[in-house]
């Protein structure tokens, strides 16, 4: 509509300006604006759109970013009082790549502190509310993100995910989102960028959108996984055959506790995706001990910016940085060696185990969303526990019950898209996440493309729209 001059770019900057003030005030999923910068760039769009010049796939769609995203002058604090002075000088290369497709930067999404925690919500900027039941999580740390597209704030807004990050809060609010390749979407930010747990992704209201918000993001970046697909290939995907595929489904990879509320949805929702594809086989992948490597290798990654905060304070991060740091100051050398060759292990069986099947379908995450005072009390219940331990003391025998859904596929490389599925029996959103091979992300986006496209009539598996009039008043 923009390229044909049907509507300017100013318009759909003030409609979603509209939005955001009649819906933000209850919902706080934006932090910071830069509105008046936005209102400048959408004018300076408008006038390249009348002048019939080529648009790149972003042209003047407002844009969402999460707050941990470097936007030159202002802060990136991730919700964490030490870091509220920090002020980018620059813009990182996914803000930058944003910018050259056209994208109009609104304003920064929230988090829960330091990117970790059961809902998204710091003691800089307060919390998010679900869209659709404002007592309960909104899940992160891309919950801001994902409750600005499900009420519509903006069209498209950016996540990063490391546990799941882009995958529970989309599933959860019932929007989609896509943790891509390492390297899809380049990241300039990593500490150890040779082992990038920590993906950054589009979400949007529809398989469609986060195809063109994912084209909007990549870009040539200094990301030592970056790889050669372009805009351009992106942008060419288009529905998949689905009656030739090979599809596998787990409900549980063969060791998540997943609650029965959340196993019953997902087998349903799959009784009505099932008659679409070749084949279906209930089977679960071959993950090995990969829940272990990952609560072993994912806190290294933390040590170098808040390592010595906690040995001399613990209490000086958050009651979730705790555990982790613990975790990893208790780790040994022999640990971190076994969870990589683990890693690497798990990878070639995955690699394998792709050659039987084309995609692999699991729920978008495994338990029912906690309420705000529930999770006030587990977090509670965290301080009193981290009290116990010194700060190079933990207890590993704990990893085994925190196997999730999410977290058991970050080492793997895997792109992973996640898709509404309705809703569940509490009639909350509902999702469902697509795995592939690692790097065919394009064949990803074309399977979503197609789910997208045979469900849209489905009543069933159709995507939910929270009561926004219901919430505002």
């Amino acid at each position: 509509m923009i390229g044909d001059r049907e509507v300017s770019p100013v318009d759909v900057l003030d409609s979603c300006i509209d939005r955001i003030e009649a819906t933000n005030l209850e919902l706080n999923a934006f932090v910071v604006f830069c509105l008046e910068e936005a209102r400048r760039e959408a004018a300076e769009k408008a006038d390249q759109a009348v002048r019939n010049e080529a648009l790149p796939p972003l042209h003047g769609l407002p844009i969402g970013l999460k707050e941990s995203h470097h936007v030159a002058g202002m802060a990136t604090t991730q919700g964490f009082p030490p870091w509220k002075d920090r002020i980018a000088e620059a813009d990182d290369c996914t803000t930058a790549a944003i910018r050259r497709a056209g994208g109009v930067i609104v304003g920064k999404t929230n988090v829960p502190t330091l990117l970790h925690g059961m809902t998204s919500r710091n003691p800089l900027f307060g919390t998010t509310y679900n869209a659709f039941d404002p007592e309960l999580s909104c899940l992160g740390s891309s919950g801001g993100s994902a409750v600005a597209v499900s009420a519509s704030m903006v069209p498209l807004a950016s996540g990063s995910d490391t546990g799941g990050s882009i995958r529970g809060p989309a599933a959860a609010n019932g929007i989609c989102g896509m943790r891509p390749s390492p390297g899809v979407v380049p990241h300039d930010d990593h500490i150890h960028a040779f082992n990038p747990t920590s993906i950054r992704g589009p979400m949007a209201r529809s398989v469609a959108d986060t195809q063109l918000f994912l084209a909007g993001m990549v870009s040539d970046g200094p990301d030592p996984f970056d790889h050669d697909v372009t805009a351009d290939e992106i942008l060419k995907v288009g529905p998949a055959d689905l009656g030739s595929l090979r599809v596998a489904v787990s409900t549980d990879l063969g060791f998540v506790e997943v609650h029965p509320e959340m196993r019953e949805t997902f087998e349903v929702k799959m009784e009505r995706l099932a008659g679409m594809f070749g084949s279906v086989t209930w089977c679960d992948p071959p993950l090995g001990e990969i829940n272990r490597a990952y609560w072993m290798l994912r806190p290294m990654k933390f040590l170098p910016d808040l390592g010595e905060m906690h040995k001399r304070e613990p209490s000086s991060t958050t009651e979730y940085k705790r555990v982790d740091l613990r975790h990893a100051f208790a780790s040994s050398v022999e640990d971190v060696a076994w969870a990589q060759a683990e890693q690497a292990r798990v990878f070639a069986l995955l690699r394998d185990f792709f050659k039987q099947y084309d995609l692999l379908i699991v729920p978008g995450h495994q338990n029912p969303l906690l309420s705000l005072t529930e999770i006030d009390a587990r977090e509670q219940a965290m301080a009193e526990e981290n009290a116990r331990f010194a700060y190079d003391e933990y207890d590993f025998s704990l990893d085994e019950g925190r196997a999730s859904i999410n977290g058991s596929f970050t080492l793997t490389g895997a792109p992973i898209l996640t898709l509404t599925a309705g809703i569940d029996t509490k009639g909350l959103p509902f999702g469902i996440n697509l795995i592939g091979p690692y790097k065919r992300d394009l064949e990803l986006l074309s399977y979503g493309l197609s789910i997208e496209q045979q469900t849209a009539e489905d009543p069933e598996l159709v995507r939910p729209l929270p009561d926004l009039a219901r919430l505002v008043t």
